[in-house]
């Protein structure tokens, strides 16, 4: 299951008060200030998207020692 990036591009490019669609709160709950950072600068969902390989690559070696079950 993926995250649905569109329907949050979406929201803000359609929202005239940009200024007020991120809180605090964004940044936790996104993990970091990346991807309001991302959204506020234009990335399209292609771009956000290839910008997390580098980090899910490397999540995805760390994780192998972990399974359990291949």
């Amino acid at each position: 299951s993926q995250l649905h990036l569109q329907w949050l591009l979406k929201a803000y490019r359609d929202l005239s008060e940009k200024h007020t669609f991120f809180n605090h709160y964004f940044d936790k709950l996104a993990g970091t200030d990346q991807l309001r950072k991302q959204i506020e600068a234009g990335f399209t969902e292609a771009q956000i998207r290839q910008s997390w390989q580098k980090g899910l690559k490397r999540f995805r070696k760390i994780r192998r020692k972990y399974l359990l079950y291949q």
